[in-house]
């Protein structure tokens, strides 16, 4: 984490040099500092999806919704990068049909727990 801090510092104080000079070079820096951590954070994202299927054989979780889980985690995780990287770039409007798109589609993904959590109650009130 230090790493990442000291790289995300970096960054800024050199976007604010270059923003100095010319708008579109600090966009560049920022857009160029946001891929790599986004390249950085994929190990991450590698363990935490090792952890859910160690959590998946010890609770004998459902493939099918492990599967909704790791997309609702990547479709957040994009979401946010896109939506981030658009804001820095001075499109707030864009930014925010983006965030209601990723906002959609998780949900979307999430129906058939939805539907399963909804028949299993239907079930316990009968």
């Amino acid at each position: 984490m230090v790493k990442v801090a000291v790289l995300g510092l970096a960054a800024v104080f050199l976007s604010l040099i270059a923003g100095s000079v010319k708008r579109e070079y600090a966009v560049a820096v920022m857009i160029g500092t946001v891929l790599l951590l986004a390249i950085y954070s994929l190990s991450s994202i590698r363990m935490v999806i090792e952890r859910i299927h160690e959590f998946e054989q010890a609770i004998g979780l459902s493939r099918e919704y492990l599967g909704i889980l790791l997309k609702m985690l990547g479709i957040a995780y994009l979401t946010q990068l896109v939506v981030n990287l658009c804001r820095d770039a001075g499109n707030g409007a864009v930014a925010s049909q983006i965030n209601m798109i990723g906002k959609i589609s998780m949900m979307l993904v999430s129906f058939p727990v939805v539907e399963t959590l909804l028949k299993t109650l239907g079930d316990m009130l009968q």
